[in-house]
């Protein structure tokens, strides 16, 4: 992990981003390269600089919080700042990292948010794939290695995920949005919000839908941008 970790704001409240700003920049470990009351803005820079840390506020105009979590296919460890304690509820479905409530007052709760995305960030970077690694399907009451390289792609299946691979399709008990986070990117892309497909297996890309060997697999318009960018294309 680098000494510093980079972070942006977004908050379309002058007040709000101003005080996340004086909280940021009195954080040693935090390196504050930039703010955005303009939430598209944000989105944008968020894409191409990827920091490490994104404090994000829900409620704004054009664009939600909400809406940027939906959108991003490769996320930053996000800390929610809110006013409303039912939209950081709502947020957790996207595994962000901790959310704060406005107005933020005490520092401790701060760097208590701060520690929680220090901590993933470690985690992920010493349990970064390599190339050829597998991942370990819990069936039944076994632990399953499968290579990342044979795996097509994975189905959400109500609580259960159905993993299709080039031999056989493996049921497990997990929630599509778990085994996202622990799938190498951008060998692995979420194109739908049942679907995560392993884009060396992609046959063909059409409207709506995408070819992995006999299969078709639906693909959403919001999800296809961020694939397109994912992928070596001409």
């Amino acid at each position: 992990m680098p000494d510093k970790l980079s972070c942006i704001a977004i908050d379309d409240e002058p007040v709000a981003l101003k005080i996340i700003k004086s909280l940021i920049e009195k954080t040693e470990v935090l390196d504050l390269i930039a703010t955005f009351q303009n939430p598209e803005e944000g989105l944008n820079f968020m894409v191409k600089e990827e920091p490490d840390i994104v404090f994000l506020d829900v409620q704004m105009p054009k664009v939600s919080g909400m809406e940027i979590l939906k959108s991003l296919r490769k996320r930053p460890e996000i800390i929610i700042v809110t006013s409303n304690s039912k939209y950081a509820i709502d947020a957790f479905d996207f595994q962000v990292a901790d959310f704060l409530l406005k107005p933020i007052k005490n520092y401790a709760r701060f760097m208590q948010a701060v520690q929680t995305t220090i901590t993933n960030i470690k985690n992920t970077t010493s349990n970064a794939p390599t190339e050829n690694q597998s991942i370990f399907l819990k069936i039944d009451s076994e632990l399953i290695s499968v290579a990342y390289d044979r795996i097509m792609f994975i189905e959400a299946y109500g609580d259960y995920i159905k993993v299709h691979t080039q031999a056989k399709i493996h049921v497990v008990y997990c929630p599509l949005s778990s085994i996202e986070k622990k799938l190498p990117y951008p060998m692995f892309a979420r194109i739908h919000r049942s679907y995560i497909i392993n884009t060396s297996h992609i046959q063909k890309i059409s409207k709506g839908v995408i070819q992995i060997a006999e299969k078709r697999v639906p693909v959403s318009p919001k999800f296809k941008e961020n694939l397109l960018l994912s992928l070596n294309t001409l």
